[in-house]
C-alpha cells in the first residue's frame, strides 16, 4: 500500500502480483540494500529493470549518499546478473555553476563513462528543476537553473562522450531533444526500453511532471523517507529527525506507517488493456 504524496488521506493497494506487474522498475541513487535479493526476486518470476542515479557531485550537494564507487560496484554487479540492457544510469540533474562547469562535467562524465559502459547501454540526463524548498537553501547553498546556451553546451558534450563510449544518451522531462547531438528525448520508463525487452505496457503518458514521456507506471514509495538529504530534492520537505522516524514496520503493508481510518483505500489491481502482449 502506497499514500498519495500529494492527497494524503488517499491510500493505493497495488497489487504486485507478476500477472499484474508487467515489470519491477527499481530506480535508486543507492541499489546495495536489493543486492541479497536479486535471485529472489528473479525467481518469483518478475521482470526487472534498474535505473541507478550516479552523478558527480560531492557531499556538499549530496551529504548523505554513499561514496560513488561503491554504488559503481553495485551498478556492475547488477549488470553481470540481470544484463546490461535492464541496467541503466541516470545523470540527474545536471547542475551547471561556478564549481560544477562544463570543464568539470566533461571530466567526470568521461570518467563515469569510462567505469560504466562495459555494463549499460543507456545513460539518461535531466536537468535542475526549481522547487519552492529551495528558496529556504538559497542561504545556505544557491541553486540556479542552467541557461538554454549551458544545456546546447552539456548535450553537445554529453553526446560525444556517449558515442565515443557505446552508450545511448537520452533527456528525461525536457520540452526537446537535441538529435543533432545523438540525445533522444524520451521517457525514463519508454516504450522503446519496453519493446526492446519484451515487456508488456500500456502506451498512455504518465504525466508525472511536465514533459514526462514515461509508458503508464505506478510509483511505490514514500515522501520524507530518505536520508541522502541532497539538497535539490523535491521529495523530502520536513527535517531529518521527522523522516528518521518514519521507520518500516513489517506488519504493515505500507512503506511506513498503517492506514487511518479516515483514510481512502483504492485498490489498483485490474490489468488493463496493453498495447501488445509478447
Amino acid at each position: 500500500m502506497v499514500r498519495n504524496p500529494i492527497c494524503d488521506e488517499v491510500v493505493y493497494r497495488v497489487d504486485l502480483d507478476c500477472r499484474s506487474a508487467g515489470c519491477l522498475y527499481l530506480i535508486s541513487k543507492d541499489p546495495r540494500p536489493m543486492m541479497p535479493y536479486l535471485d529472489e526476486i528473479k525467481g518469483m518470476g518478475y521482470d526487472m529493470i534498474f535505473q541507478v542515479t550516479i552523478t558527480p557531485y560531492g557531499k556538499d550537494l549530496e551529504p548523505g549518499v554513499p561514496d560513488k564507487g561503491s554504488v559503481a560496484d553495485a551498478f556492475r554487479e547488477i549488470s553481470e546478473k540481470i544484463g546490461k540492457g535492464r541496467t541503466m544510469w541516470r545523470y540527474d540533474p545536471v547542475i551547471i555553476d561556478e564549481r560544477h562547469n562544463m570543464r568539470y562535467h566533461e571530466r567526470k562524465f568521461r570518467l563515469l563513462c569510462s567505469e560504466l559502459s562495459d555494463h549499460t547501454e543507456r545513460c539518461v540526463f535531466s536537468f535542475l528543476d526549481m522547487y519552492p524548498k529551495f528558496e529556504e537553501l538559497k542561504s545556505a547553498r544557491p541553486l540556479s537553473l542552467s541557461s538554454p546556451l549551458q544545456r546546447e553546451d552539456f548535450m553537445r558534450m554529453a553526446g560525444e562522450i556517449s558515442r565515443e563510449y557505446g552508450i545511448r544518451a537520452s533527456l528525461c522531462c525536457s520540452s526537446r531533444g537535441y538529435p543533432e547531438y545523438g540525445v533522444d528525448n524520451r521517457g525514463c520508463i519508454d516504450r522503446e526500453t519496453m519493446i526492446s525487452l519484451g515487456i508488456p505496457f500500456e502506451d498512455v503518458p504518465s504525466n508525472i511532471r511536465d514533459g514526462c514521456r514515461c509508458v503508464r507506471n505506478i510509483d511505490i514509495g514514500a515522501y520524507d523517507t530518505c536520508m541522502h538529504n541532497c539538497i535539490y530534492c523535491y521529495a523530502n520537505r520536513v527535517t531529518e529527525d521527522r523522516r528518521a522516524s518514519k521507520m518500516y514496520d513489517s506488519g504493515s503493508e505500507m512503506l511506513y506507517g498503517s492506514v487511518r481510518d479516515t483514510d481512502t483505500v483504492t485498490e489498483i489491481s485490474e490489468r488493463r488493456s496493453r498495447i501488445t502482449d509478447f
